[in-house]
């Protein structure tokens, strides 16, 4: 059974604080087989265990218990994948927050992240896995206080936040506890049943988002429904592949040794893994190419010849060919019903 995978873009906060804590976050990164070109690669996905002994070493070598919490000062739109974006486009927190955590599976496989409403507060709830140990205990603080972050300096929810609670027990340093405090501003509750942050519903409901975008954001959810399905239905060396060939199509075919070159492998190796997930590099890169043709043909400025030129095709006759092999249906009968 394939282990979970999350999202490279989530260890990037806990790389730059590594970095300037005076730690080289490459020699974590080679003791499990990383390395920065990979983590900063959009999209891709590596299994949850490395994630967790990435964090693990990173407290360890930096001796400060708080690692966590202070990794989520470096917090972008960017680190959430699409779902930030989302979010910011959105006309109100409260609408942020749900789609946000129906999206969730764009960043990790597991869903942790739920959200439950009251008479008062808009609850974002995380269902992290036992035990309270130091490593789990750091990726919770640092998820709770991103999120807070980044409601209040990307949203703009300065005063909406009602309170945080932790599963853990208060730290005992006054120091750490200050950093808490600071970290959050807000009632902070500890030892309780869940990992949560609540925001007052009226304000969360109310408050426009100044630079929302509602076009926009419709754009990026049928992006976000893409990219969930295919998360979700395919093998994850198939998936890795998958992404490269998008990466690159956007300057260039790509040889399957291109590919496998960029995954640090050779091409027999690549194809040995995708034939283990019933896969092959053919059949990914087609499927990469159906996916983008259907993409681009909703975008009525682009001739069917830039089309296929975006997709690899030599000439646009192979590209009619090819669409009436994937959908059953000429190009034109699926513009059409696309107008209808």
């Amino acid at each position: 059974m394939n282990q979970p995978r999350v999202a490279s873009g989530a260890m990037i906060p806990y790389l730059k604080l590594a970095k300037d804590s005076g730690i080289d976050p490459q020699a974590p990164l080679s003791e499990l087989g990383l390395t920065l070109e990979a983590i900063n690669q959009k999209q891709t996905r590596i299994p949850m265990s490395v994630c967790s002994s990435l964090i693990g070493r990173l407290v360890e070598l930096s001796r400060d218990s708080s690692f966590g919490l202070q990794s989520a000062r470096y917090i972008e739109i960017g680190s959430y994948d699409i779902n930030g974006y989302i979010s910011v486009n959105c006309s109100c927190p409260l609408e942020a927050v749900e789609l946000t955590t129906k999206y969730y599976g764009i960043i990790s496989d597991q869903r942790v992240l739920y959200v439950s409403e009251n008479q008062t507060h808009i609850i974002s709830q995380w269902l992290l896995p036992d035990p309270l140990n130091t490593v789990n205990r750091n990726i919770a603080d640092h998820l709770l206080a991103s999120y807070v972050r980044f409601a209040r300096s990307i949203l703009g929810l300065q005063d909406g936040i009602a309170y945080a609670s932790f599963r853990h027990p208060a730290p005992t340093d006054p120091q750490l506890m200050q950093l808490y405090e600071e970290s959050f501003d807000c009632p902070l509750h500890f030892d309780q049943q869940h990992y949560s942050v609540a925001f007052d519903r009226q304000m969360a409901r109310d408050m426009r988002i100044p630079q929302a975008d509602t076009m926009l954001r419709d754009i990026l959810v049928a992006h976000a429904e893409s990219r969930l399905r295919d998360i979700r239905t395919t093998p994850p060396f198939t998936y890795e592949v998958k992404e490269q060939i998008r990466k690159m199509l956007e300057e260039t075919v790509p040889s399957r040794e291109c590919v496998a070159e960029k995954l640090h492998m050779g091409s027999r190796t690549l194809q040995r893994h995708l034939l283990s997930e019933g896969s092959s590099y053919k059949s990914a890169f087609n499927e990469v190419r159906h996916e983008l043709a259907l993409h681009y043909i909703k975008n009525k400025t682009l001739s069917l010849d830039d089309i296929a030129e975006k997709l690899g095709f030599s000439e646009t006759r192979s590209f009619h060919r090819s669409f009436k092999q994937w959908t059953g249906e000429t190009i034109g009968a699926y513009r059409a019903q696309l107008t209808q």
